[in-house]
């Protein structure tokens, strides 16, 4: 009877040890996958994980790491803040550190793209502000979500050049490919050479005619027809015209971007106020 009383103590306590630890792998398995760090309370748990699967299979198919951060409003440089998120974190792949950080203030309405690593030699300030023209669209409609998807969506399209090694292109992030981009430039040249074609043949056409305006007013008066002895100018009155000048979404602390260091490592980051 003791002995089976034995038997049975061991196996409750291997089986209470497997409740308790099982969570512990669990939970660190989840940290591990977690690319979507809301502080802020901007998305529900479906767009988090729908974010979060998105940014494992670019990590799974380019060796890419890249993570959303919606945070409150902070002082300082948010490109800098991004970069010692990435650093404090180990956000960055293999030993180059390949990594990008979407780094998002609702409150501030400011929002950062800063790479780290190799790729941010390939996703040039150029290419960031494409990003962020992209993604600051759906931002300025109120919708966080769509511009998530599309910033993904476009450095996804950048990725498939830099997995090949190859400098990466505006017209590869915009998705239009070689010959969407040759079109578009195409029909650009068309137009800008229409235009003085269009004048050289109106220029031509007026030439063919026999009856030309005269520049002298005499000509038009007859020996003997009406002539004008004075004259003098009448005030009516003056007309002022104002334009409102706009201000740049770039001016001020908001907008900033290029190359800066963090804790002695070298980032590439843009950042732009909507």
């Amino acid at each position: 009877m003791k002995k089976r009383f034995g038997i049975f103590t061991v196996f409750a306590l291997i089986f209470l040890c497997l409740l308790t630890i099982a969570p512990v792998g669990v939970s660190a398995s989840d940290r591990e996958n977690i690319r979507v760090f809301d502080e802020y309370g901007l998305l529900d748990e479906t767009q988090e994980a729908e974010l979060n699967e998105e940014l494992a299979e670019i990590r799974d198919t380019y060796q890419f790491d890249a993570v959303i951060v919606i945070t409150e409003d902070i002082s300082g440089d948010e490109r800098q803040a991004a970069a010692r998120f990435m650093q404090e974190y180990g956000i960055g792949y293999g030993e180059e550190k390949n990594g990008m950080c979407i780094y998002h203030q609702p409150g501030k309405r400011n929002i950062a793209v800063v790479f780290r690593g190799e790729a941010q030699y390939a996703f040039d300030t150029k290419i960031q502000d494409m990003l962020l023209d992209d993604c600051t669209e759906k931002l300025k409609a109120d919708d966080p979500m769509g511009a998530y998807q599309i910033t993904l969506r476009d450095l996804k399209n950048g990725l498939e050049r830099f997995a090949q090694g190859k400098k990466v292109r505006p017209m590869d992030v915009s998705g239009d490919g070689i010959v969407g981009f040759a079109l578009i430039w195409l029909l650009i040249s068309l137009a800008v050479t229409a235009v003085p074609v269009l004048l050289m043949v109106l220029y031509q056409k007026s030439r063919m005619k026999t009856a030309v305006a005269q520049r002298n007013a005499d000509f038009y008066i007859p020996s003997d027809g009406f002539r004008l002895d004075m004259e003098r100018d009448i005030y009516v009155r003056t007309a002022t015209t104002r334009r409102k000048i706009e201000k740049s979404d770039n001016s001020g602390p908001g907008g900033s971007s290029g190359s800066f260091s963090s804790g002695g490592e070298s980032f590439s980051g843009s950042s732009r106020n909507y």
